[in-house]
C-alpha cells in the first residue's frame, strides 16, 4: 500500500474514540464556517464505509453554505427534514472529495456478493463517493431516476460531509477509482472535483450536441467543464459568455473548445447580434446549457434558442426569476426546456471516468487548469473562502489529511 494510505495515529476522546479536524457549520443565521479539531471520527455502520479523506473541492452550494445569512434558500433547503421546526443541528459541509477506505462496516461486503474481485471495494482502495443518498424504495427510485429521489439527502448539506479528515457513507453510494491505494491514473487534486465534474457530463449528455450549435452560459467551473465536453462530444458551433474574470475565463474557454466568447459584463446585445449573424438559417442556438444562475442569463437563454430547440438548466438562482414570458419565450416557440440535478445514478459516473481513464481529449489536465494551484488546508479555509468570493480562485481543493 501506498505510504499515502498509511493510517495515522489520531488523538482520542475520554470515551476512547478517535476525534478529527473538520468544518463545521454551527448557525444558519451567520455566516462563516468553524474548524473543530476534536469533532468526534465517525464510525462505519451497517452497509456503511468509513473513507480518510486525501483531498475535498469546494462548490458553489458550499460558498452559499459558508454566506448562509444572506441566503434564504439555502437556510430552508439545510432544515428541510426538520417538519414544523426552526431548529438546526450542526453538521460538517462539504461534498466533493476522494479518499481511502480506512474501515468497512458491517453488511457492507453482502451487499456486493458475487461482484468480481477486481470490482470490489475494500480498505486501502482509492475512492470517491456519490453523495446524494436516496430512499431506494420510490417509484423514481425504482424507474432509474435515483437523483431526482424525492426523498434524497445530500451529504454536506442535510447530513455530514466530506470537510473533514473521515466521512462516512453507504457502501452502495462508492466509487471505486483505484485498487490498493492507487492514484496514478485519477491524482486526489482531479479525483476531489469528480462530483462537480459529473454535473457537466450530465447535463451534456442530456443535451445531445453532436452537430448541433451550443450556448453556454456561465464560464465558471462548470461552464468551462461544459465547453471541453461539448467540443469532445462534436458540437458544431460553441458559444460561452460570462459577466466576471474575463481575461482568465475567455482564455480558458477558448483553450478549452469555445469557437466564441462574449463578455456579457455590460449587456448582451453582443450574444444576441452574434448569434442572429451565425444563425439566421435556424433563428438562435440548437441548445443553450445554462450554468450560471445569472437572472439575465435566463432570459438570455429563451431568446437566443431557436423554435424547437433545448434550454437545458443547471445554474440555480439566488432568488427567484422576478418575471418570465413562458408564452413568447417556451410556448410559441415549441421550446424543451431540461432541469439537471446532480449526476444519474450511477450512469454519468461510468461515464466521466471513461473519459478520465482514457484522457485522450486531455480532460485531466483542463480539469486541473479549472482548479486553483496552491492546495489548501482545512486550517485555512478562511483564507480560501475569501479567495473564491473574490473571484481570484474559480475552485478550489482542500487537503485535510493530518499528515
Amino acid at each position: 500500500m501506498p505510504a499515502e494510505a498509511t493510517p495515522q495515529t489520531k488523538p482520542e476522546t475520554q470515551s476512547g474514540r478517535s476525534t478529527m479536524k473538520c468544518l463545521i457549520k454551527e448557525d444558519l443565521n451567520t455566516n462563516g464556517l468553524t474548524l473543530k479539531t476534536d469533532h468526534k471520527e465517525p464510525v462505519a455502520g451497517f452497509g456503511e464505509v468509513k473513507i480518510r479523506v486525501l483531498a475535498t473541492a469546494v462548490c458553489g452550494t458550499d460558498k452559499s453554505i459558508y454566506n448562509s445569512a444572506k441566503s434564504e434558500g439555502i437556510r430552508r433547503e439545510m432544515q428541510r427534514y426538520i417538519p414544523g421546526s426552526k431548529a438546526y443541528s450542526p453538521l460538517v459541509v462539504g461534498h466533493e472529495f476522494c479518499g481511502i477506505i480506512e474501515e468497512i462496516g458491517p453488511g457492507s461486503h453482502d451487499l456486493a456478493s458475487g461482484v468480481p474481485k477486481h470490482l470490489l471495494i475494500e480498505k486501502g482502495d482509492y475512492v470517491t463517493a456519490e453523495m446524494h443518498l436516496s430512499c431506494g424504495h420510490c417509484s423514481l427510485c425504482r424507474t432509474g431516476n435515483e437523483h431526482i429521489c424525492t426523498a434524497v439527502k445530500v451529504k454536506g448539506v442535510h447530513l455530514d460531509g466530506c470537510f473533514a479528515e473521515s466521512v462516512v457513507v453507504p457502501y452502495k453510494n462508492v466509487i471505486l477509482l483505484g485498487k490498493n491505494g492507487d492514484t496514478s491514473q485519477i491524482p486526489p487534486r482531479v479525483g476531489a472535483m469528480l462530483d462537480a465534474f459529473g454535473n457537466a457530463v450530465h447535463t451534456v449528455e442530456e443535451a445531445s450536441v453532436a452537430g448541433k450549435s451550443v450556448a453556454i452560459l456561465g464560464a465558471g467551473p462548470l461552464g468551462l467543464m461544459a465547453a471541453f465536453l461539448c467540443r469532445a462530444f462534436g458540437a458544431a458551433r460553441i458559444y460561452v459568455t460570462e459577466a466576471a474574470d474575463i481575461q482568465r475565463r475567455s482564455k480558458l474557454a477558448l483553450e478549452f473548445g469555445a469557437d466564441h466568447f462574449i463578455d456579457v459584463s455590460k449587456g448582451s446585445k453582443e450574444l444576441h447580434d452574434l448569434v442572429a449573424k451565425l444563425e439566421a438559417g435556424s433563428n438562435g442556438v440548437d441548445v443553450v446549457l445554462e450554468m450560471s444562475g445569472s437572472l439575465p442569463a435566463y432570459d438570455d437563454a429563451f431568446k437566443i434558442v431557436r423554435n424547437g430547440g433545448q434550454v437545458v438548466l443547471l445554474g440555480i438562482a439566488k432568488e427567484p426569476l422576478p418575471q418570465f414570458d413562458i408564452a413568447n419565450g417556451v410556448i410559441w416557440k415549441g421550446v424543451t426546456v431540461k432541469g439537471i440535478f446532480g449526476r444519474k445514478m450511477f450512469s454519468t459516473w461510468e461515464t466521466m471516468l471513461s473519459l478520465i481513464r482514457s484522457n485522450k481529449l486531455g480532460i485531466k489536465n483542463k480539469l486541473e487548469k479549472v482548479a486553483a494551484e496552491r492546495l489548501y488546508k482545512l486550517e485555512e479555509y478562511k483564507e480560501a473562502f475569501e479567495a473564491l468570493g473574490s473571484g481570484a480562485e474559480l475552485k478550489l481543493v482542500f487537503t485535510p489529511d493530518s499528515k
